[in-house]
């Protein structure tokens, strides 16, 4: 996964694209079969992959960007994940980015269960009414759910002690 971070933009994005129109089809097949001549359909799914791909290299690049660079923000990913500052790193540059990620965390402590119940509720309401697809997203939203709730949770705790660790350095 490091390697994949790491990939320079002209690499990454079209790798994104083919993901996100492979997903949207799948799901527009799966979901509404005969909703929509197969034309239309790929057309769609040209035009929502694309603007997605675009607005996830802006934010990409972003990013890559305040961290200075693709191989820092891969690390500093990395640290994130195993909850540990290697001891080699410039803390000016650490703390903005890892303060950035804390204050995101906490917005998405209260957000991300919200939004999955409300998708959940949504999913189960379809499922009912509609049809059995529906229920794999139900199923989704559940994991969804709880993976969010818990993740938020370690997450918070590894950035709070590792901006610590950070600022005693200073």
């Amino acid at each position: 996964m490091p390697r994949f971070r790491s990939l320079p933009l002209r690499a990454l994005l079209p790798v994104v694209f083919v993901l996100l129109a492979a997903m949207w089809l799948g799901i527009g097949v799966v979901v509404m079969p005969d909703d929509q001549p197969l034309l239309a359909r790929v057309i769609g799914t040209v035009l929502y992959a694309g603007l997605m791909t675009v607005f996830f290299g802006v934010v990409i690049s972003r990013a890559r960007r305040t961290a200075g660079g693709a191989d820092e923000l891969s690390r500093m990913q990395a640290a994130t994940k195993a909850g540990a500052v290697p001891p080699d790193v410039e803390p000016a540059t650490w703390i903005p980015m890892l303060e950035k990620w804390q204050s995101q965390n906490r917005r998405d402590r209260w957000l991300a269960p919200v939004t999955f119940v409300g998708c959940l509720a949504v999913s189960i309401w379809l499922a009912s009414t509609t049809g059995w697809a529906w229920l794999v997203f139900t199923l989704f939203f559940v994991v969804a759910l709880i993976s969010s709730t818990i993740g938020a949770r370690r997450s918070s705790a590894r950035l709070t002690r590792m901006l610590g660790d950070l600022r005693s350095r200073e």
